[in-house]
Formats: C-alpha cells, sequence, structure tokens
C-alpha cells in the first residue's frame, strides 16, 4: 500500500469514529428532549448536549473533505 492509501485508511478510521460519536450524542440529546426522564434536568442536559454533539460532526466533515482532497490528488498524479 502506498502512502496515500495509508493515509486514506487512517482517515477513515477517525471519520467513522467522530461520526459515530458525534450522530450518539445526537441520539441522546434528542432522547433526553422528547422523553424527558428526569424532568427539566432533562430538558437542560438535552439542550447543552445538542450543541457539543456538532463538534464532532464538524471534525467529521473537515476530515471527510480532507479524504476528498487526497483521493482526488492522487487520482491526478496517476492519470
Amino acid at each position: 500500500m502506498s502512502g496515500v492509501d495509508e493515509n486514506l485508511a487512517e482517515l477513515q478510521k477517525m471519520y467513522r469514529k467522530l461520526m459515530l460519536a458525534g450522530l450518539l450524542m445526537l441520539l441522546v440529546a434528542f432522547g433526553l428532549l422528547i422523553l424527558k426522564p428526569f424532568g427539566l434536568l432533562s430538558v437542560v442536559l438535552g439542550a447543552i448536549l445538542f450543541p457539543v454533539a456538532m463538534i464532532p460532526l464538524e471534525l467529521a466533515r473537515r476530515t471527510a473533505q480532507r479524504m476528498a482532497f487526497l483521493a482526488l490528488g492522487d487520482s491526478d498524479r496517476k492519470a
């Protein structure tokens, strides 16, 4: 495997972890906001967790963009 392929594999693993973390946090936040298992505390926790969940999702988006640039840059060199 070339260096670019190894970098893409590492970035793909990072992307999956970040997406999983962000989506799970969003799921928990929505669950807290909708079901309110702890009353008012659930609403407060959900309201705090919702914007915090955007951080790993934004990092995943940037990782996907970096992967695309690497893949496109690599295909330009091969052509």
